[in-house]
């Protein structure tokens, strides 16, 4: 009998709260579901105490480094405490949930994860500097790469020169998953009816466009940001006190999953005005919680939602103004959108990306390649 393939999981970020912590947070659960169908693979969880809390993995091992919460929010000390780990890993193959890999252990087989190439096209260019010498190396160097979506596939191809036959598109699931509902009840959203954004406060998001947009046709509704601030928050602040409808904008920096999941629930509308997205998690989450979506007509969002969300074109501020006014004030309509993005959110389950990352990671062979 063949001895199944050991694979260790490097999820140090499963512990965070942002888009990508709750991809590793909510793949590593559905692995641990879907391990027993695959007894060829022998898979186990490299994480903190607090990714392990959010795993709650039954079945496969979770080895766990003693790291503080504030080091999830940290990249190069994350990463850095990534690669000590890692070289005495016992495993045949290790994966990773971000474009990244074993810079100290360069021999070792690996699998990668690209969420979307932001930074090459001068996203996060300060706060993300140590990665732009690591996504290309990661890239290189793996055995294989993990896209979230055709789209990131094809930038790894056009921007980075990788062989399209190294590049596997298997699309995340839906967001948020069940372990949710297993947490403290969070805070209570606002009272009045609010428009949604939740992702990081930054550049690439588009924000200070969203409030203007919110100015012009936001005037019986609040709209609540949620997420971390990151490069250039600034400019938002900036358009949040110069903005006519100031006092009904509502800025949320910690925003749990808990949290996230009330306000979801409770939103009139999310509103996704992005320059710039490898997949759009946040779409999915909204459709998957009823909550209708209005969101940037560009290719990944065009991808992932299909005709699920409302796609508006970027920078148009008099349509997302009227947009805003009409999922608003029209219930037919927010019935409408959340029809479709329920027919959307439909092709996506976490078990199914476990699934198809399981044959990936059993059937790639274990010679790197940029050797």
């Amino acid at each position: 009998m063949s001895v199944a393939r050991r694979v260790t999981l490097v999820g140090l970020l499963a512990g965070g709260h942002s888009g990508v912590p709750r991809y590793a947070a909510c793949l590593a659960r559905a692995l641990d579901e879907v391990s027993a169908e695959f007894p060829e693979l022998s898979l186990s969880l490299l994480t903190t105490k607090s990714g392990a809390e959010a795993v709650d993995a039954r079945s496969i091992d979770v080895r766990t480094l003693p790291l503080d919460a504030s080091w999830l929010n940290r990249g190069p000390g994350r990463i850095g405490a990534e690669q000590l780990a890692v070289r005495s890993a016992r495993a045949d193959l290790l994966h990773f949930f971000d474009l990244t890999g074993p810079l100290l252990a360069p021999h070792r087989p690996f699998v990668a994860t690209a969420h979307d190439l932001s930074l090459l096209h001068g996203y996060g260019r300060v706060l993300q500097l140590h990665k732009r010498k690591l996504i290309p190396w990661a890239a290189r160097h793996a055995c294989a790469i993990l896209s979230i979506s055709q789209f990131t596939k094809d930038e790894l191809v056009q921007l980075l020169g990788v062989d399209p036959g190294k590049v596997t598109v298997i699309r995340s699931g839906p967001g948020l998953g069940r372990a949710v509902a297993a947490e403290a009840p969070g805070r209570t959203p606002p009272r009045a009816p609010y428009l949604l954004f939740v992702g990081n406060l930054t550049d690439s998001k588009n924000l200070p466009f969203l409030i203007r947009a919110f100015g012009r046709g936001g005037d019986s509704v609040r709209l609540v940001l949620a997420g971390r601030p990151l490069e250039r928050y600034g400019e938002i602040v900036q358009a949040i006190e110069s903005s006519p409808r100031r006092a009904q904008i509502q800025v949320l920096h910690d925003a749990s999953d808990a949290d996230l999941e009330r306000l979801y629930v409770e939103a009139t509308a999310l509103v996704l005005p992005s320059r710039y997205e490898g997949f759009g998690l946040t779409a999915l989450e909204a459709m998957t919680r009823g909550c209708p979506v209005l969101a940037s007509d560009i290719p990944a969002l065009r991808e992932i939602s299909g005709d699920g969300a409302e796609l508006l074109p970027v920078d148009d501020e008099r349509a997302w103004s009227d947009a805003i006014r009409r999922v608003v004030s029209d219930g037919g309509y927010r019935d409408q959108l959340r029809q479709r993005g329920a027919r959307a959110v439909s092709r996506y389950s976490w078990e199914r990306t476990a699934r198809e990352l399981c044959v990936l990671l059993r059937d790639v062979p274990l010679q790197a390649a940029g050797r």
